[in-house]
């Protein structure tokens, strides 16, 4: 019975002793941070001047008390004009990484801080929400809309066969056909979505006009026999190559210099067969046979690009005002608290602001190449779907 007495009141002492240390630790933390502080204050208070150089007022820090004119020092270099503009207008100093540092090693202590009345010396939350939103969603939504336009073309990837790619992948195959074909660029960055590497180096493309025009393309044989279907040609190509047959000599030259016509579209003409009458004698193919529609993939790329313009102007605005609501929810769900509404707010504030920075990790395996491509096959490796 002693025994156990005596093991407990060693327990005692144990988690007192622990305690006193946490007790301890932390208030050198928070001295640390003071002693931080009153540095970063005393050092952003005085001027370089003891009057105010607008109204002549004896200045008592950086501020004139009586006209509020900044107390400039007109001698400094231009990059420190340049800092503190950025200072000034965007409040992007060396208070933010403070700041950030503090919101991830000492969660809530800026929340207390802010409430505690200490807003100079940190950004204040509603600043540095809206500089990570910003941020955050610019470099999102241009990696998303860049992947949508890659997750276009990986669909029609998908059509091309899996023994063609895999031959494609070899050392043996070799550029030996040239053909013309309609959206030659498309179906190199087919073959290239599909892994095949040495896409560039199996694939010659010499563009007629745009990227839907015609295109003479030096490929391999087994892409052409497999791949390729004849087609019609359209007129507007067929006017485009007589009238590029009929240009010749220094005003051909001429019109190479000034950049009407590229030395790429001119050999592609060349290799064109017409008879006497304008006919096309030449066969030419296409890739795509579901998907020869040119207006379609454009429709489709330009409703992209506007529903991604739309998400990243409406998305940010949401969730700014989503914020009062998640605030009024944390009242509600911490109401025997009995903290004031604004509490709750810059607490809501801070949290969105970690959600932000942090949703980017399990982002960044989801947005990475050979992820998002194998996704449309099914095989989504699991260590995405972990993180």
């Amino acid at each position: 019975m002693e025994n156990t007495t005596h093991k407990e009141e060693t327990h005692k002492t144990l988690f007192a002793q622990m305690r006193q240390r946490l007790k301890e630790r932390k208030r050198r933390v928070m001295r640390l941070i003071e002693l931080k502080r009153l540095r970063r204050i005393r050092k952003k208070t005085v001027p370089g001047y003891t009057y105010c150089k607008n109204c002549g007022t004896k200045l008592e820090g950086m501020y004139c008390h009586c006209c509020g004119q900044y107390a400039l020092d007109i001698y400094q270099p231009f990059w420190k004009y340049l800092r503190q503009y950025i200072e000034n207008v965007y409040q992007f100093d060396s208070k933010i990484w403070q700041t950030l540092w503090l919101m991830f090693t000492r969660p809530g202590f800026l929340t207390n801080e802010f409430n505690a009345g200490k807003i100079n010396s940190y950004v204040h939350p509603f600043r540095l929400y809206m500089c990570i939103s910003v941020v955050f969603f610019t470099l999102f939504f241009m990696i998303a809309s860049d992947k949508a336009n890659q997750a276009l073309q990986a669909v029609s990837s998908l059509n091309i066969n899996d023994e063609i790619v895999a031959q494609l992948k070899s050392s043996a195959t070799l550029p030996d056909t040239c053909v013309y074909v309609y959206q030659g660029p498309e179906l190199v960055k087919a073959f290239q979505e599909r892994g095949v590497e040495k896409a560039e180096e199996l694939f010659k493309v010499q563009r007629l006009d745009d990227r839907f025009s015609l295109s003479y393309m030096r490929m391999p044989r087994i892409v052409a026999d497999s791949c390729l279907h004849e087609t019609t040609l359209r007129q507007k190509d067929l006017n485009t190559i007589l009238n590029l047959k009929k240009v010749k000599g220094e005003y051909l030259n001429n019109l190479i210099e000034e950049e009407e016509i590229t030395s790429e579209s001119l050999q592609a003409a060349r290799h064109f067969q017409v008879d006497s009458t304008g006919t096309a004698l030449t066969p030419v193919y296409e890739w795509r046979e579901d998907h020869n529609d040119e207006a379609q993939q454009l429709r489709q790329e330009s409703f992209l690009n506007q529903f991604f313009g739309d998400l990243s102007k409406w998305t940010p605005l949401y969730m700014m005002f989503l914020l009062p609501l998640f605030a009024w929810l944390l009242q509600g769900m911490f109401r025997k608290s009995k903290l004031p509404y604004m509490w709750h707010f810059v607490h809501a504030i801070h949290l969105n602001t970690v959600f932000l920075i942090l949703i980017p990790i399990p982002l960044v395996p989801v947005l990475t190449s050979d992820t998002f491509m194998e996704s449309f096959k099914g095989n989504m490796p699991m260590y995405t779907l972990l993180i």
